[in-house]
């Protein structure tokens, strides 16, 4: 039994609104064969709805790994603390960063956020039909947001920045990477100058760790497929590291392989081993005993 664990945006979910034919049917095969399917993701368990359900996963690891659900049960909860939760929101409300503040049982902004939002859903829906607008993943998640005026006295698990325009990435990283984990976003609609920001203490290697001593498995029998700075942790955690052929060169350089795209049935390829596009050396062994493994075929193959 192999634990896989599947980064969602980028990597299995497109910001159009649906998941590769060739990744469902990949991972349901591969479930057939014994094996788990585990969606790691950044987002927020209440993200997890209507197409992003075409598969049922053995375990959920929402918030970057806030929130650990196995077999449709909540396990274990992550947050700030009420001092970090403070002392970030009082941050980006004086230097007035459009951000959502996100938990497992909301996303919540100030109106000012959700209006800047609103305006980059139209500019980037721009010449889409009222259905695709419907889909897109930046429509989605704008009608998520909750406006609330008490943003200093929530306490939540990750806040994701927004770009505006007018505050670098770099200065909010340069600002808080002393007291937070700040990384570049990992849903591009958010913009080129957007941010995600979470402690220190809960990433998704956290969560494998909670998701590996709920199915007693080792962490020789885990693969994890990503292609965001947020699954750094997950690829240095995991025995095989694969990243997508549309990752970053940052993120490809982490990866023991390199599958295609997601446009380009990255999974599928992933999940097939022998017919993965690049192979790079692996940082756990000195021969390649991979090139027999298939996940989509073998319940009981060995790697």
């Amino acid at each position: 039994m192999k634990l896989i664990f599947l980064d969602a945006d980028g990597t299995l979910f497109h910001h159009e609104g649906y998941i590769p034919d060739s990744a469902i049917k990949a991972c349901i095969q591969a479930q057939k064969n014994g094996h788990k399917v585990i969606l790691c993701t950044g987002r927020q368990r209440i993200e997890i709805f209507g197409p992003m359900l075409e598969i049922d996963y053995d375990a959920i690891i929402a918030g970057s790994g806030a929130t650990i659900e196995c077999e449709h049960k909540i396990v274990e909860e992550n947050a700030l603390t009420k001092e970090e939760s403070q002392y970030l929101s009082n941050y980006l409300l004086t230097n007035h960063i459009p951000a959502n503040f996100e938990s497992s049982t909301g996303i919540y902004a100030t109106q000012y956020t959700k209006d800047t939002m609103l305006k980059m859903v139209e500019e980037q829906c721009t010449g889409k039909s009222e259905e695709e607008k419907a889909k897109h993943g930046l429509t989605i998640l704008t009608s998520q947001i909750t406006v609330v005026d008490n943003i200093k006295d929530l306490i939540y698990n990750k806040v994701s920045v927004i770009d505006n325009g007018k505050t670098p990435y770099k200065k909010i990283q340069q600002d808080l990477s002393d007291k937070y984990d700040v990384i570049p976003a990992t849903f591009a609609p958010l913009g080129k100058e957007s941010g995600e920001i979470t402690s220190y203490h809960i990433n998704k290697a956290t969560g494998m760790d909670a998701v590996i001593k709920y199915f007693h498995a080792d962490i020789k029998d885990t693969i994890a497929i990503g292609d965001g700075f947020n699954d750094i942790p997950m690829f240095e955690k995991a025995y095989l590291s694969i990243a997508m052929g549309n990752a970053p060169q940052e993120i490809k350089d982490k990866a023991n392989m390199i599958t295609t795209s997601l446009d380009e049935d990255g999974i599928y390829h992933a999940f097939n081993y022998r017919i993965v596009s690049k192979i790079r050396l692996f940082r756990h062994f000195n021969h390649s005993i991979f090139i027999d493994f298939n996940l989509i075929y073998y319940s009981h193959k060995q790697f």
